[in-house]
């Protein structure tokens, strides 16, 4: 892949290569500014696989999606990626499905949002992010002017949170999917 300069997608799903194999992913990705769509679902890179990914997007500022679903990355995972995403204005999708996240990762992610990532779609299914995850990205929401979609399904959601969450919807003329159940 060091060679490979005109590499645009790159789908390496189900591969299992765990952190070591998302360290010698991310070496070779350094030298790769074209791409602009990365699928490296269930692959176990886990936290520490997260953040050399993430690492190494600083550098990539043509990606456009990644989808890092059913990982393990967890909150410090995610905590590293919304590191990287405040001072990226590429990334437009973010996939970060089934990764074991809390409403401390929630909370990273809320930041992005008001800071005015570029986000349009977001993907937190399957974590358990809860009331206050949601209450927090709510929040972020209502700063954020690009988010689309967003889907939080299967998320110890309960209807506690919800009205702060229709409150963050006021106004938001561009959002045009959510997924809550």
């Amino acid at each position: 892949m060091k060679n490979k300069q005109d590499l645009r997608i790159l789908n390496i799903d189900n591969n299992q290569i765990g952190p070591e194999g998302a360290r010698k992913l991310a070496q070779q990705l350094r030298t790769n500014y074209g791409l602009s769509k990365l699928y490296c679902d269930s692959n176990r890179i886990g936290e520490e696989g997260a953040a050399v990914i993430a690492e190494c997007m600083q550098m990539m500022d043509s990606l456009k999606k990644i989808c890092m679903e059913n990982n393990g990355i967890k909150d410090k995972g995610v905590i590293q990626l919304s590191r990287v995403l405040e001072e990226n204005d590429t990334l437009l999708s973010l996939y970060l499905e089934n990764n074991g996240i809390t409403a401390e990762g929630a909370k990273a992610i809320a930041k992005c949002l008001k800071n005015k990532v570029k986000l349009s779609k977001l993907n937190l299914n399957n974590n358990n992010i809860g009331d206050q995850g949601l209450q927090l990205i709510a929040d972020g929401i209502m700063y954020n002017e690009t988010l689309r979609v967003i889907t939080i399904a299967d998320a110890g959601l309960s209807k506690a949170s919800m009205s702060s969450f229709a409150r963050s919807l006021v106004n938001k003329r561009f959002l045009t999917k959510i997924l809550l159940d």
